[in-house]
């Protein structure tokens, strides 16, 4: 079986095509269907954030397990096969886990380094589990992939630096607003990305923090941690008539924040307003009202600092440790493969000696019974010291870059069927 992955991300498609791909809820739910009721594909899971929609497959037929996915991903979506394929990437085998690995350690995203991503993968790839989509390969994958993005994030410096595109909102109005202390910032969502923003808020020393969400019961736990107060989204207009900074992370599928929510501002009180959602949470008609200054993901990827001399170093190292990992998840899935084997051939052995000391016994009956079971433990000791040093050298020549034929060639001698002439 062999691994895939097609799909698309930030730096190949826009994010008014992105926000069409958006698969949270029901739409993600589909596709997983579809994904396992296909015969081309064995196994299935869909990594979606808010800057890629990315389908991986294991198949014997890697190559159609792909179209397949391709083809499902734009029905799940109402997009054309013909407007999607351009903006689509496939990587295979090793390649597929490289990339996945340097997903989970924030190399591919849109703040190089950023901290949710890890998460994010561990939780994709259990649902597609959880769903019985994603068996024991791409979940071997997966939880590879994440062991990876955790040691990048605590052997290489992409660890010492708060890198989201939450710190990117808020330094930017950092410095657009000279400073936060006696500023009022409202987040629209109580979800993952705001949690990181409430955090990085009172860090910088915000003035006022007040949270809003869809469930009152998450915007009050969240406040609650972050020594914020809390509301429900009724009084929008309100709220961010009150606020200097606004980010919001919402999974709402239409705007929540459009030209009429926006009441007159004064010059000298520009409103800040950073849409870090994907469908966006709010109309781009809110950032051509005056003194409205509107980021979104598009525009803050633009503002994402490059990094000086010591973050470049870190993001080199961090590619050799994730070129290392996949290495050693190679070897290691090679090995897997002769486990199956390793099995059938025990058990083949295991009858033969069973049947064989069944026969010896019953000839001494003569014998008292602990000298029956010291023959027994006899045939036992042998057995397994002789089948443990060829299960060691199964395993090592599994790892072998021509694991294929060896395997093979192994195979052979527990299979049943007719021998060749």
């Amino acid at each position: 079986m062999t691994i895939g992955l097609v799909g698309t991300d930030h730096t190949r498609a826009p994010l008014a095509v992105r926000e069409r791909l958006a698969l949270d809820g029901a739409r993600g739910d589909r596709l997983l269907d579809l994904l396992a009721a296909d015969a081309r594909i064995d196994e299935a899971a869909v990594l979606a954030t808010c800057n890629r929609v990315e389908v991986y497959v294991a198949a014997p037929d890697v190559a159609a397990a792909l179209d397949r996915a391709a083809a499902h991903l734009a029905a799940a979506t109402g997009t054309s096969e013909a407007e999607l394929d351009p903006l689509l990437t496939r990587h295979v085998d090793g390649d597929a886990a490289r990339h996945l690995f340097a997903v989970a350690a924030g190399l591919r995203s849109l703040v190089v380094g950023e901290t949710q991503i890890v998460t994010q993968v561990r939780e994709a790839f259990a649902a597609a589990g959880a769903r019985e989509v994603a068996g024991a390969e791409l979940q071997f994958l997966a939880r590879s992939a994440v062991q990876c993005g955790k040691r990048v994030r605590r052997e290489t410096a992409l660890g010492a630096a708060d890198t989201s595109v939450s710190a990117v909102a808020v330094a930017a109005a950092h410095r657009r607003l000279g400073g936060l202390r006696e500023r009022a910032a409202l987040l629209i969502g109580a979800g993952r990305i705001n949690e990181v923003s409430a955090r990085i808020l009172r860090e910088a020393g915000i003035g006022s923090l007040t949270v809003v969400s869809r469930t009152p019961e998450a915007a009050a736990q969240l406040a609650a941690r972050w020594d914020g107060m809390a509301g429900a989204l009724d009084r929008l207009p309100q709220r961010l008539a009150a606020a200097d900074l606004v980010i919001s992370a919402t999974r709402a599928p239409q705007p929540l924040v459009v030209a009429d929510s926006i009441v007159s501002r004064a010059p000298d009180r520009p409103l800040l307003i950073y849409d870090l959602a994907v469908p966006r949470d709010v109309d781009p008609a809110v950032g051509r009202l005056p003194h409205v200054e509107l980021a979104d993901l598009e525009s803050l990827r633009a503002a994402a600092p490059r990094g000086d001399d010591a973050a470049r170093d870190g993001v080199a190292a961090a590619w050799r440790l994730v070129d290392e990992c996949v290495a050693q998840y190679v070897v290691e899935r090679r090995v897997r493969r002769a486990v199956p084997l390793i099995a059938r051939l025990r058990a083949h052995v295991d009858s033969q000696k069973d049947a064989e000391l069944a026969r010896t016994l019953a000839r001494l009956e003569h014998l008292a019974p602990q000298d029956r079971d010291a023959v027994a433990l006899l045939a036992h000791r042998l057995v397994n010291g002789m089948f443990h040093h060829l299960a060691t050298r199964i395993k090592v020549g599994a790892s072998a870059p021509d694991a294929e034929a060896y395997l093979s060639a192994l195979t052979f001698l527990v299979d049943d069927g007719p021998t060749p002439l």
